[in-house]
C-alpha cells in the first residue's frame, strides 16, 4: 500500500474520478467540437462568454426529468444559439453532441491513472451515459472496477444519487474512498456536504470557497499522484 499524504483521515481503499472536465479536457474538446462542426463561426459573441450561457442552460435541463446527457448538449447547445437569434439544424447539433467520445484525456491522465492504478481500485461517477462513458473509457485504456453515470441513477450532479450509489457499489471500501474532481459545482461541493473526503484537481486556478474543504488541492493528476505518494 503506498503512503499518503493525506494525513489522520485513515486508509484510502478506492479513489473515484469524475470523467468530462477531470480526466478529459472539456473545454478543448467541446470548443474544437463546435469549430469542426461550424458552429464557432455562427456566434456573435465570445466562445467564453457562450460556453458560459450554453452550461447555465445544461444545468437548467438537468433539473428536468432525466433525459440522456447526448440529448441535453444538443439542446443546450441550440436553445443558446436561438437566444443568440441563431438557428442549429437537428442534425448538426446532435453530431456535435455525439462527438464528446472523441475528445481527449489531459496529457497527464492516462499515465497517472496507471500509477495509481497499481495501489487502489479506480471508478468513475459521471453525468454521461453509459455508451459515451464506455467508448471514452475504452480509447483511453485504463480499466475502471465501477462506472457511474447519470443513466443508472436518473439523475445528474450535483444530486446525490451518483454518490449514494457509489457507495453502495464500493461495499466495505466506501469507508476509504477518496474522490477526484474538477468542478466544484458538480462534484466537490457535494462530495464535501456529504462527508465524501475528496481532492480538487484545479486545473483552471480558480478561487476555492472558504467554506469547501478538500483533503488537497492539485493543479493536474501528477501531483494527485504526488500527494498520495505514488
Amino acid at each position: 500500500m503506498a503512503k499518503t499524504g493525506w494525513k489522520d483521515a485513515g486508509e484510502v481503499r478506492a479513489l473515484t474520478f469524475d470523467c468530462y472536465g477531470t480526466l478529459i479536457d472539456w473545454d478543448g474538446g467541446i470548443r474544437q467540437a463546435m469549430e469542426d462542426e461550424g458552429i464557432t463561426e455562427l456566434l456573435p459573441i465570445s466562445v467564453d462568454e457562450f460556453l458560459e450561457r450554453r452550461e447555465a442552460k445544461e444545468v437548467e435541463w438537468e433539473k428536468l426529468p432525466y433525459r440522456h446527457y447526448r440529448e441535453i448538449l444538443a439542446l443546450s447547445m441550440q436553445d443558446t444559439l436561438r437566444e443568440l437569434e441563431v438557428k442549429l439544424d437537428d442534425q448538426t447539433a446532435f453530431r456535435f453532441a455525439e462527438s464528446i467520445k472523441d475528445w481527449p484525456p489531459f496529457e497527464d491522465t492516462v499515465s497517472a491513472l496507471r500509477r495509481l492504478g497499481s495501489y487502489w481500485p479506480l471508478s468513475i461517477i459521471s453525468n454521461v451515459e453509459r455508451s459515451s462513458l464506455r467508448q471514452t473509457v475504452d480509447r483511453m485504456g485504463i480499466p475502471f472496477a465501477e462506472m457511474i453515470t447519470a443513466e443508472d441513477v436518473r439523475a445528474y450532479k450535483p444530486a446525490a444519487p451518483h454518490f449514494e450509489e457509489t457507495k453502495r457499489r464500493l461495499g466495505n471500501r466506501a469507508e476509504g474512498q477518496l474522490h477526484v474532481a474538477g468542478s466544484l459545482y458538480h462534484d466537490i461541493r457535494v462530495a464535501h456536504d456529504m462527508g465524501v473526503p475528496c481532492v480538487w484537481v484545479n486545473r483552471k486556478g480558480e478561487k476555492l470557497p472558504s467554506e469547501i474543504k478538500p483533503k488537497a488541492v492539485v493543479k493536474n493528476l501528477t501531483e494527485l499522484c504526488e500527494f498520495l505518494d505514488v
